[in-house]
């Protein structure tokens, strides 16, 4: 890879952030902005702000940045090349591509958020040290995502969805809100925790969960229920097991049917640690295929907030490396041509 430096920007419901990323994965930058969500217009505005900003703040002049990435909440359609993301108000069917082409006059590749935070960490973090080339990244937080590399090729889907690991089935029972979240996300993410967390006050008036959110059941939220633990507290550590245990289910599913040499965990769950993460590899071994979960790894993601940026950094040099190969092929006049996201995503050692 012969371009030094390129942006990568990672658009969130909340915030936006940016970072000007070089080909060895040094993060020279990281910007971040509160996300406008009052229409795709000025949402586009503020990646220009961010990806400028970015630039500044690490002091590399803008001629220098040979491409951007960014990596979107929602997906990602190759063949119409437009985002759908329906936690930000106006986006459906969006060229975010084609505007911020125009709008940075740099090659610009998109990307959902998750394959991109998975790509970070098989070229920088957990996946790095041994190249590995069977990754999923889970991200737990409100929701729930998965982002899918195999034999070093990011999965994206036909349609850009894959990975909506929020949508798997724990449950056969349906209940109402499996419809609106996914049944896997409603029993295993961050509001999961906070729903569990206030019904398990009702019955144990005296948890500490109730000192923690001040009396008020509106006030309780994961990490309230994580802090109850932390200090003893047993109904508080009864959720968490639970809500470990739901996870579990839904990881022997994804390694039963990927055999990934490693999950990584991300999000804002995660950082709960080892109350979450002890019922989960339980879960997943009690339920999943024996070999494949008998050599799994399952590990908290090591990148933390940076995951995003330099995830879409990532794509963006891989993307401008298989443009590259193509050219190469034309030129020699046996080009077959290349499917979208087929690179690998191995790091070069």
């Amino acid at each position: 890879m012969t371009t030094q430096f390129v942006l990568g920007l990672d658009l969130g419901g909340t915030k936006i952030a940016g970072g000007v990323v070089t080909s060895q994965g040094a993060l020279l930058s990281n910007v971040r902005l509160p996300t406008p969500a009052k229409g795709v217009k000025k949402d586009v505005a503020a990646l220009f702000d961010v990806a400028h900003a970015a630039a500044s703040a690490a002091r590399i002049p803008w001629r220098q940045i040979g491409a951007v990435g960014v990596g979107v909440p929602g997906a990602f359609d190759p063949r119409t090349e437009t985002v759908w993301a329906p936690n930000l108000p106006g986006w459906s069917k969006t060229p975010l591509k084609n505007l911020l082409e125009k709008a940075l006059q740099r090659p610009t590749f998109v990307e959902g958020d998750r394959n991109m935070q998975a790509l970070a960490e098989a070229w920088l973090g957990v996946g790095a040290p041994n190249g590995m080339r069977n990754l999923v990244f889970l991200t737990v937080g409100t929701g729930i995502g998965a982002g899918l590399i195999s034999e070093g090729r990011l999965i994206p889907g036909a349609h850009g969805v894959s990975g909506a690991a929020g949508w798997m089935v724990i449950d056969r029972l349906r209940k109402p809100e499996y419809a609106r979240l996914g049944c896997f996300e409603a029993l295993g993410a961050g509001p999961a925790v906070a729903r569990m967390g206030a019904r398990a006050l009702k019955q144990n008036p005296r948890s500490l969960i109730g000192v923690l959110a001040k009396k008020n059941a509106g006030n309780i939220t994961a990490e309230v229920v994580a802090a109850a633990a932390r200090r003893g507290d047993k109904a508080a550590r009864r959720v968490l097991r639970e809500v470990g245990t739901n996870l579990g289910l839904g990881v022997a599913n994804i390694v039963s049917l990927l055999n990934p040499e490693v999950v990584v965990l991300g999000g804002g769950l995660a950082r709960i640690g080892n109350p979450l993460l002890v019922p989960l590899r339980r879960a997943m071994r009690q339920w999943g295929q024996p070999l494949a979960t008998r050599q799994v790894r399952v590990v908290r993601s090591c990148l933390g907030d940076e995951a995003g940026i330099l995830g879409a950094a990532r794509y963006a040099f891989l993307r401008l490396e298989e443009m590259k190969n193509v050219s190469r092929k034309i030129f020699r006049g046996s080009a077959k041509g290349l499917r979208s996201h087929s690179f690998n995503t191995a790091p070069k050692h």
